[in-house]
């Protein structure tokens, strides 16, 4: 993410002054603690600390989110026929 020139992106955004970091967009993960070390001027190693945390907070509580619907159909993504059980899912009566 870093290394694709996504620090430039949020400096990019900021320059435009038209956003700010109320802006829902702007508050998710990532743009966030981009958007508040080239506010603040933290290091880099911190930023990249603060979207790590931040990151694994929120697949913690998707994971949670997903846990409580027992009845949920699974389609494991890297099956070699995950495209044929969506299809089946999607055609199947409701």
């Amino acid at each position: 993410m870093l290394e694709e020139g996504f620090l430039e992106e949020v400096r990019a955004l900021r320059a435009r002054g038209d956003l700010g970091a109320h802006m829902p967009a702007l508050r998710s993960v990532g743009y966030r603690q981009a958007w508040e070390h080239l506010e603040q001027g933290t290091t880099l190693a911190a930023f990249r600390g603060a979207a790590i945390a931040a990151t694994r907070q929120l697949a913690k509580r998707q994971m949670t989110w997903l846990r409580s619907m027992p009845d949920a159909t699974r389609i494991d993504p890297f099956s070699a026929d995950a495209t044929q059980q969506l299809a089946r899912m999607l055609r199947a009566p409701r």
